[in-house]
């Protein structure tokens, strides 16, 4: 016999029931407890942004990223990304709106050489993070949410894959956000060492 569950309980039942979505709400938790990340030690001067398929979110972030620290080699993978893949249509538009463009992008796979190569990881949802620290514990250290460099709550990027272009503006937005806080995060680092 089902028990009918209370509007209430639903979002809780969502945390129990979803890995992916049980990370991304400890990391929002820890992120509001803890604050700003600090940097990886040592110099950034390589940078991998991930996210799920590398075909939306990571390689606006890389681009943007390339664009704001030339002097940065910045690269862009996926935890299941195809080979090879273009970016989506919507996130080529979206990019283009926001004066980048995307039409060169292919995509790639996260792997071990990739991961050890990059001085910082970004990745773009807690469920992320902990896939990274799953699967390649030794990069766990150098990795960040691209979020967590955003003024204020929440951090976690969602995927608008497959949504409308309303969704894909806001992300990217918040995206675009992330970056210039951690471009400047950089920056200032350089001036200090």
């Amino acid at each position: 016999m089902a028990f009918p569950v209370p509007e209430w309980l639903r979002p809780l039942a969502r945390l129990v029931r979803h890995a992916s979505v049980r990370h991304d709400a400890l990391h929002e938790l820890r992120r509001r407890l803890r604050g700003e990340p600090p940097l990886p030690e040592g110099a950034v001067r390589r940078v991998l942004v991930v996210c799920h398929g590398n075909v939306c979110r990571s390689p606006f972030g890389e681009v943007l990223l390339a664009v704001l620290r030339p002097e940065l080699d910045v690269r862009s993978a996926g935890l299941h990304a195809a080979d090879g893949s273009p970016a989506d249509p919507s996130a080529m538009r979206c990019a283009e709106r926001m004066g980048v463009s995307l039409a060169e992008h292919r995509s790639r796979k996260v792997d071990a050489e990739l991961l050890s190569w990059a001085d910082l990881v970004l990745v773009m949802q807690g469920a992320h993070v902990a896939e990274i620290a799953r699967a390649w514990p030794d990069s766990r250290a150098r990795v960040r949410l691209l979020g967590d460099f955003l003024p204020h709550a929440p951090f976690g990027l969602p995927d608008p894959w497959g949504e409308d272009d309303a969704v894909f503006d806001s992300v990217f937005t918040r995206v675009r956000m992330a970056v210039e806080a951690l471009a400047a995060r950089i920056e200032s680092r350089r001036g200090v060492t």
